[in-house]
């Protein structure tokens, strides 16, 4: 038997558990300059364990590259996977992006995690630029 899901449910049943997940989250701010100028990282760090990172460029340039990007590592994107299947993508990366950035106070523009499809063996890298409504 197949069940079909709304956005709004699975939205809401991934936010529940991106909160439940995250909801002991530190957040450790670490600075550092190079040749193409400031750059803000936050270690995301649950239980004791890195589960992501977020790189934030100060740069004031108009290129098209990220200015804030979230990079969700393996351990945690195969951990809520357990959960709930990543089936919606940009469903998923639009909720972790809404939910960082209200923590964090920084619009994020980009995400960066890998994960396995739903019965498959190989591994996908999933890179998503959203714009910014202006």
């Amino acid at each position: 038997m197949k069940y079909r899901i709304t956005k709004e449910q699975y939205s809401k049943l991934v936010y529940t558990l991106i909160e439940a997940f995250f909801k002991d989250a530190k957040f450790t701010k670490s600075k550092s300059r190079d040749r193409n100028g400031n750059y803000v990282s936050y270690d995301i760090i649950v239980n004791g364990e890195d589960v992501a990172w977020i790189n934030s460029s100060e740069i004031k340039s108009k290129s098209n590259r990220c200015k804030h990007e979230l990079i969700i590592y393996d351990a945690t994107i195969s951990m809520i996977t357990n959960f709930v299947p990543i089936f919606r993508k940009k469903i998923f990366s639009k909720i972790l992006i809404k939910y960082f950035s209200n923590i964090i106070g920084e619009d994020i523009d980009c995400i960066d995690f890998d994960m396995k499809p739903h019965g498959k063996e190989d591994t996908i890298t999933y890179r998503k630029k959203f714009k910014k409504k202006k």
